[in-house]
């Protein structure tokens, strides 16, 4: 085997509606598509982030099994529970498999475990979610081996949430952004303010300093052209200089949802257009 790299990939998952009259105009709320991604030498392994639900994470183990190798550690990219509550069935397929993320991001994801947050959480998916979550463990140090290769892991500050990191393997020119970068997916700016956005521009900027040729989003639209790293970091520096014009031309969350469907009318999951319009213009008729 030589150092390769493949991608699971989950379609967007149905999810009940808090945003008024989305349904109506829209179609049923979804949560984003979400990868993980597996990077593989000599039969070595390293996953990165595992999806959501039950069923999802038992789909992702059958399909690393499929690939002949056994991941020593699953890296978390951030504390996001999305990206993460598959751990236990993860866990299950590959015992000796490692959890881990950067130590800094530890707090907050045991905090998106608690049981206030898991409520929410099993708002959006009654019944399918692990009953017993873990959080990661913290990694010592910065890089990972993969067979005879290895991922160096970055922290990048706040993006869509803070303790956010990427995955850069520089001898595949792969970076595995987890929420850094969004491919062609509208991105999650619910609850953000000027100075988050300043940060995952500052944040973008850090991916594309590494000169990677591609990169797998942690949210990827299933009909994107491709993984190209330079336009989806393009791409994403676009999205929030837009949103962040649009917003200020915006009293009411309907204006700034039409310019930025007007801008982007071919991205993956709107509701979380529509969620972050609500919640920075309030729900104003």
């Amino acid at each position: 085997m030589t150092l390769a790299f493949d991608v699971f990939t989950v379609n967007p998952r149905p999810i009940p509606s808090a945003v008024p009259g989305f349904e109506d105009a829209v179609g049923p709320a979804t949560w984003p598509p979400s990868t993980s991604t597996l990077i593989s030498d000599d039969g070595d392994a390293l996953l990165v982030d595992c999806l959501i639900r039950e069923q999802d994470a038992r789909d992702l183990a059958a399909w690393v099994k499929s690939h002949g190798c056994a991941p020593g550690f699953v890296y978390i990219t951030h504390p996001h529970a999305d990206h993460f509550l598959g751990l236990p069935e993860i866990m299950a397929a590959f015992p000796e498999a490692r959890p881990v993320a950067l130590a800094e991001s530890i707090p907050a994801a045991q905090e998106q475990i608690s049981p206030g947050y898991m409520q929410v959480w099993g708002g959006f998916f009654p019944g399918q979610l692990t009953a017993k979550p873990v959080a990661p463990e913290p990694l010592a140090g910065t890089t990972i081996p993969v067979g005879s290769s290895a991922a160096t892991l970055i922290p990048v500050g706040t993006t869509d949430t803070g303790h956010s990191s990427i995955v850069h393997v520089p001898d595949l020119s792969l970076v595995v952004s987890g929420d850094a970068v969004y491919n062609q997916t509208h991105m999650w700016l619910s609850g953000s303010t000027p100075d988050s956005r300043a940060s995952w521009l500052r944040a973008l900027d850090t991916v594309a300093g590494l000169g990677a040729d591609t990169l797998i989003a942690g949210h990827r639209n299933p009909l994107a052209a491709d993984d190209d790293a330079r336009r989806q970091i393009g791409d994403c520096r676009r999205y929030i200089a837009d949103f962040e014009t649009a917003l200020a031309r915006s009293s009411v969350p309907a204006e700034l949802i039409n310019q930025m469907t007007a801008a982007y009318p071919d991205f993956a999951n709107p509701y979380t257009l529509w969620v972050a319009a609500y919640d920075l213009l309030g729900a104003k008729a």
